[in-house]
């Protein structure tokens, strides 16, 4: 049968037999609730996952798990069906073309959003930009690809002290990813030092549940609102450089 281990705040979950489920459902910090464990299950017997280990990241409205599909290390978000910002999501979702017809009911919006991150990583990661690759989702889990080592996140450029010579490097590379999500149609939203990540060398935008197509009637008000995170974030660093430097450089 399934095991489910509570150590603390980690959780660690193995497939031991498919097709049986664990009599006792356990929730934990309200994410882990019956629905979502079956979820959690349904990966493990369908050889999606071998092992969910415990918790890397959490977060108002989602927490971060990390699990194991062979030696491999991948991500499992959850988002947390109580705590969720219902009445932004909706915003997001109704100027959509792809989800506008969803149901405004709370579960289905969650659900939703999440099947929304899965598509916008799938296109992201079709341009080529640095960012989780999607793996699989069902209702209000999505798997992707581990940014970290060993189960270890890497850490958020926020966390990251830059040495002088490395500003203009990672601005380059920042802009570029921009550029490319742009040239795929796709608004990230959310861009900041928050959800970018250092990993061995180069950067990772992660975060994809805001991102917008370029047919989202606010599609360039959120770019805008991007290109002003990144260009704060610079100018802290030491740089001289303009919010329109950044903007042309993205859309040119």
């Amino acid at each position: 049968m399934n095991n489910l281990i509570l150590i603390g705040d980690s959780l660690v979950l193995k497939r031991k037999k498919k097709r049986e489920y664990a009599k006792d459902l356990k929730i934990e910090r309200g994410v882990f609730d019956k629905r979502t464990m079956l979820t959690l299950y349904d990966f493990l017997n369908k050889n999606i996952l071998d092992e969910i280990i415990g918790i890397t990241k959490e977060g108002k409205e989602s927490v971060i798990l990390a699990g194991k599909k062979g030696k491999k290390y991948v991500a499992i978000k959850i988002y947390r069906t109580e705590a969720c910002d219902f009445k932004t999501m909706w915003k997001y979702l109704v100027g959509d073309p792809r989800f506008f017809r969803v149901k405004k009911a709370r579960r289905s919006v969650v659900n939703t959003w999440c099947q929304r991150e899965f598509k916008n990583l799938m296109i992201a990661t079709k341009a080529g930009v640095a960012c989780p690759k999607p793996i699989a989702f069902k209702e209000n889990v999505l798997i992707m690809s581990f940014i970290g080592e060993n189960g270890v996140s890497a850490p958020m450029l926020i966390d990251v002290i830059l040495k002088p010579e490395d500003i203009d490097y990672v601005y380059k590379l920042v802009t570029n990813e921009m550029k490319k999500l742009f040239k795929a149609g796709l608004i990230h939203g959310d861009a900041s030092e928050y959800n970018i990540l250092s990993d061995r060398g180069r950067i990772v935008f992660i975060d994809f549940s805001q991102a917008v197509t370029l047919k989202h009637p606010s599609a360039i008000e959120f770019l805008k609102r991007d290109v002003h995170n990144i260009a704060r974030y610079f100018q802290r660093q030491g740089m001289v450089i303009s919010e329109k430097e950044i903007y042309d450089k993205i859309v040119k």
